[in-house]
């Protein structure tokens, strides 16, 4: 339970900083899911080597993992909307 709260808190600060300081109009994406969805723009995809790199010890493929959990979030989000 208080894994949770800390990986929601770690996911919200990512949002964050993804829109404050890399000017994402997506306030709802994560820097790593942002990584893995532009991987192939330069940037990005050193951005993604980086994030995957920092979070290898504790999880794999972390930033094609955080892309699809935040296709799940919007997902579920629409559901729950009823739209």
């Amino acid at each position: 339970m208080i894994l949770q709260y800390f990986i929601r808190v770690g996911d919200a600060l990512s949002q964050l900083l993804n829109v404050v300081i890399f000017f994402s109009m997506n306030p709802n994406e994560s820097i790593s899911g942002r990584s893995w969805r532009l991987r192939k723009n330069w940037f990005w995809g050193k951005m993604r080597i980086l994030v995957d790199w920092i979070f290898s010890p504790i999880q794999a493929d972390h930033c094609e993992k955080s892309h699809t959990n935040d296709v799940a979030r919007a997902a579920r989000l629409i559901r729950n909307q009823g739209l």
